[in-house]
């Protein structure tokens, strides 16, 4: 039952996994497709810029008694046969050989082996000699490869010289042959002297040692292979008729396949990073997730309109989150006489004081008596926004030991009542020292008599004490955070100075998230923007005024 359950589950995730990789490349589908299609052309032009090239083949054959080796208990015979043949091939490309090759054609004065500019200063500065340079670049141009399962291998040489590429292939093969022919001649001399060696100690009186005698057993076991003539050139190379394509269509089709392989992962990858879903809100935040803001306009968003947008747009897209959140506060009220919200986040910019205005006039038009505090009381943003000619506000009645009702404002037309934080005359007492007094705390107590729901903005918890201050006095706070610019560890950072208050917070409202559904598909410029406000970024720490 148990496995059962867990192949349901096990369904289930792929079947999410298959629905998420549909929805991140059809929302991007623009760019999925720009992307391939970019990188093939560019593949391409590439592919046709480089320069001509012409490949010459010489065949040898290796020394056929290599396959007359014992396999040991090991090793198969295949297995020993194929190292033996990858020590040939590794032979051909040795430096000796090469060396060889160099001497006899003069490759040391051929400009297209001989490092020049840039890369000769280079060369001489990483301490390589030039003889090293030249063997370097003519190893680079060869390929040295064995043909299928026989015990042929194959010399390519590519250059731009038709002619050339076919000599130094030949030069190469030869200079093989005469590096193996040394080498067999310096192993026949040994097995001379070493018999004999064994003939001048018939009677073993110690001349010859014992490891010597059992090399001496397999030289005879196998004598009959010496007389099998070594390796060969089988088919000498002749200069090539025609360059070898560059091919610009098979590499723009690879290129292609890579590139829409990338872009689907890349899809993906911003789909999750973007993604407003409440497990990753929870796991970011440890909190759940209130509702989604879409992005206010630049003009709107440091203007009255802003503080106003149910009531500008109240059928767009950020009064349907206002009255979302407006809803997820409604079930934490219980029959409570009043409630204070408080509405509060990390940094300033982030769209606190605007939807802390917002969710008071929503309450306004629905038909409560609401009344919204700007408890910035330091910066003033939503009462320069809203009441910038007001008199005096709470810090001014505050200070002058007055009742704070005397400084609520009233909205004629939508019947919200707006307490401004201070006036334009400085304040001779600590903003710190007022938040901190018995007469704060007793002047929101008297609100409280005074209106059932009261909203209260709040300045950014990294920006100074004052937010902690407050959200003792709350009861339900709204964390508000700008879900794809401020890094999630400024969050969780903000979120640690109110830890003592975690039952109070209602939830995360997520800002500046684009205003789309999420089976709309989504402009290049709008991919972009999406890279741009994941990509990593530098955090600076925020200090305390």
């Amino acid at each position: 039952m148990d496995q059962q359950h867990r192949q349901i589950e096990r369904q289930d995730g792929d079947e999410a996994i298959a629905a998420l990789m549909r929805v991140a490349i059809y929302k991007r589908a623009k760019a999925v497709a720009a992307f391939p299609i970019v990188v093939a052309l560019c593949a391409a032009a590439v592919a046709m810029t480089l320069p001509v090239r012409y490949d010459a083949t010489a065949v040898i054959q290796i020394d056929p008694r290599q396959k007359s080796k014992p396999a040991t208990p090991d090793t198969t015979g295949h297995e020993l046969k194929q190292e033996t043949i990858d020590a040939e091939v590794s032979a051909v490309t040795s430096a000796p050989v090469l060396r060889t090759a160099i001497d006899v054609l003069h490759l040391d004065n051929d400009p297209e082996f001989t490092p020049r500019g840039p890369s000769s200063w280079l060369s001489r500065t990483l301490g390589s000699s030039p003889t090293q340079d030249i063997e370097a670049a003519l190893a680079s141009r060869l390929s040295v490869s064995r043909m299928r399962n026989t015990l042929l291998v194959g010399i390519r040489m590519s250059s731009g010289d038709p002619t050339k590429s076919a000599r130094i292939a030949n030069a190469v093969a030869a200079s093989y042959l005469k590096e193996w022919s040394a080498t067999k001649s310096s192993a026949e001399t040994a097995a001379t002297m070493l018999g004999q060696r064994l003939k001048d100690d018939l009677d073993g009186d110690g001349i010859v040692s014992q490891s010597e005698r059992v090399f001496a057993s397999f030289l005879a076991q196998y004598a009959q292979n010496s007389e099998v003539p070594g390796p060969s050139i089988v088919t000498a190379a002749v200069p090539p008729r025609e360059a070898t394509a560059a091919r610009p269509a098979r590499t723009a089709a690879i290129a292609f396949a890579v590139a829409a392989l990338a872009a689907a992962g890349l899809a993906l990858l911003l789909e999750i990073r973007t993604s407003t879903r409440a497990s990753r809100v929870r796991s970011a935040f440890a909190c759940p997730r209130m509702t989604a803001l879409p992005m206010i306009e630049a003009r709107d968003a440091t203007s009255s309109r802003a503080c106003r947008f149910v009531l500008a747009e109240p059928e767009g897209a950020y009064a349907e989150a206002v009255r979302e959140t407006c809803r997820e506060l409604e079930k934490r009220r219980s029959g409570s006489p009043s409630r204070l919200t408080l509405v509060v986040s990390a940094l300033s910019g982030e769209g606190a004081e605007c939807l802390a205005s917002n969710i008071a006039h929503q309450y306004a038009v629905a038909g409560h008596t609401p009344l919204l505090i700007d408890a910035d009381f330091r910066t003033a943003t939503l009462t320069q926004q809203l009441a910038g000619n007001s008199a005096s506000g709470f810090l001014d009645r505050m200070a002058g030991r007055k009742l704070v009702a005397g400084a609520i404002l009233r909205d004629c037309a939508t019947g919200l009542h707006f307490l401004p934080a201070c006036g334009p005359s400085p304040i001779p007492i600590p903003v710190r020292d007022i938040l901190r007094s018995k007469a704060f705390a007793d002047a929101i107590a008297a609100l409280r008599k005074d209106f059932v729901t009261i909203v209260m903005a709040a300045p950014p918890l990294l920006k100074a004490d004052d937010a902690r201050i407050l959200a003792d006095l709350a009861d339900d706070i709204v964390f508000v955070t700008a879900w794809q610019k401020t890094p999630k560890r400024v969050a969780r950072q903000a979120l640690s100075k109110i830890a003592g208050c975690q039952a109070k917070i209602v939830g995360a409202a997520l800002t500046d998230i684009a205003a789309r559904e999420d089976t709309a598909i989504m402009s290049l410029y709008e991919v972009l923007a999406e890279m741009k406000a994941v990509a990593p970024r530098r955090i600076f720490k925020a200090h305390a005024a």
